[in-house]
């Protein structure tokens, strides 16, 4: 359980229950698993430094490679890529992030290579 400073004192939080982060400036909002919204001000990069297992998408979303249900690498560059989440949240991969985030969730199995390089 990890320590999260809160408006009302300290919470505790297991990464593990949190299906993914929103940035808003100074503040983030974690998404949890069973459906609650909890905001913190701490940022999105003192997340993902806390947290290595947290993948950032881009400059406003950190997510739970646990949670990852499909990717969808478009192909082109064109095109934007997806990552759905467990929630059926959609997050636009941002375009500089587009390889090594797809090289990584190749390497976690979670999209394979051929659909990555088509």
């Amino acid at each position: 359980m990890k320590r999260l400073p809160g408006k009302r004192g300290e919470h505790h939080y297991d990464p593990q229950q949190v299906l993914y982060l929103i940035g808003n400036i100074n503040y983030s909002y974690l998404h949890m698993i069973h459906g609650e919204v909890v905001m913190s001000c701490r940022t999105l990069k003192w997340f993902a430094d806390q947290w290595p297992h947290f993948l950032r998408v881009h400059k406003k979303a950190l997510i739970n490679l646990s949670h990852i249900t499909v990717c969808k690498p478009s192909g082109n560059s064109t095109e934007t890529n997806y990552i759905i989440m467990a929630d059926n949240a959609q997050f636009a991969i941002a375009r500089r992030r587009v390889p090594s985030i797809l090289e990584l969730l190749a390497q976690q199995n979670l999209v394979s290579t051929q659909m990555s390089t088509q």
